[in-house]
């Protein structure tokens, strides 16, 4: 999305257990390869803690802290009190080439679904901006393209191509 100072969003969406995140990490170094920067962002459905109790950043936190970040030799983080928008995340991948979510299904950036099972293709009547299936079973869609779950190289250029149109 032009002029908002993150890079372009290619959602991975399905159900629980269809292999998204699979998917992704067999997308990621053919990406990588191609020379482009991959950032990943996950949406996560349940309560999720990621500090540990009685550790200075925790400490933090309940102190009351907002915003909680710590740096180390190998990694660094940031902590939110509360949970954060799609957009405001993406702030934080200035400088990269593509953002791989994984999930937000109601967000409104290209979309690649996957499905496992054949009684969830009633999920691409539910989505919008839909670019490519990727399914565990054969199927043919009139409306989008329909790749195999280990057909990664041509998802990977699905992906590119969706990186080389042009923005609003």
């Amino acid at each position: 999305m032009k002029g908002t100072g993150f890079p372009p969003v290619v959602q991975v969406v399905g159900y629980s257990n269809s292999g998204k995140t699979t998917l992704i990490c067999r997308l990621i170094p053919l990406l990588t390869q191609r020379g482009v920067l991959v950032g990943t962002l996950k949406h996560h459905a349940k309560a999720l803690d990621l500090d540990r109790r009685g550790k200075d950043t925790w400490r933090h936190r309940e102190a009351g802290a907002r915003v909680v970040s710590i740096s180390a030799e190998n990694q660094s983080a940031v902590w939110y009190r509360e949970p954060r928008s799609m957009e405001e995340l993406l702030t934080h991948y200035a400088g990269l080439d593509v953002v791989l979510a994984e999930g937000f299904k109601e967000a409104g950036y290209p979309k690649l679904v996957v499905l496992r099972e054949r009684e969830h293709v009633s999920l691409l009547e539910r989505l919008t901006n839909i670019r490519a299936v990727v399914s565990w079973f054969p199927d043919d869609h009139p409306s989008f393209p329909w790749y195999g779950i280990d057909e990664v190289e041509a998802v990977a250029e699905e992906v590119l191509s969706i990186l080389r149109e042009p923005t609003a």
